[in-house]
């Protein structure tokens, strides 16, 4: 009977372990993010910018980014075979197509055909403001292409420090 009640006991001890070592944090968190493909709503209700009630990613302390955007300058600098003169000029007209993609991200068209539209029509005014600056067509495809290079590169990065990959 004893050898019974002990092992119950050393059961509930535990379940119950389990139950505060994986519970909410102090702000009310899950101890993880929910996985890729997981449908079940997330637990909590963090209203912070970034928190679990919130579909915006979590906001980047200034340093990092300050990191990250000297890094992305030297990664298509580079990537491009950018001039002193070319960078004066190229980097105005990137980050004017910046800010346009970004207003139409923001905008929350809801046709998507409409949004791809709009897309298109931001890479096209992008690509006809560096033509004259880069001057040779495949510098000129090379260049939309180098932003996607740059996030992937990013994307990798993060998954390898996080461990990942």
């Amino acid at each position: 009977m004893k050898k019974i009640l002990a092992f119950i006991f050393a059961g509930l001890l535990f379940i119950a372990g389990n139950a505060i070592a994986q519970g909410p944090d102090r702000m009310g968190r899950p101890p993880h993010p929910p996985r890729m493909g997981d449908d079940r709503p997330p637990r909590g209700g963090d209203d912070r910018p970034g928190g679990l009630g919130d579909d915006r990613p979590p906001r980047m302390e200034p340093e990092k980014r300050a990191k990250i955007e000297m890094y992305k300058i030297q990664f298509i600098t580079e990537k491009l075979g950018l001039s002193p003169a070319e960078a004066r000029d190229f980097w105005p007209v990137y980050n004017e197509h910046k800010i346009a993609v970004d207003e139409i991200v923001k905008s929350k068209i809801g046709d998507e055909i409409q949004f791809q539209e709009a897309m298109l029509f931001a890479k096209k005014k992008y690509r006809a403001n560096l033509k004259p600056i880069l001057r040779d067509e495949d510098r000129v495809n090379e260049a939309l292409r180098v932003d996607r290079e740059f996030l992937k590169t990013i994307r990798f990065e993060m998954m390898k420090r996080r461990g990942i990959n």
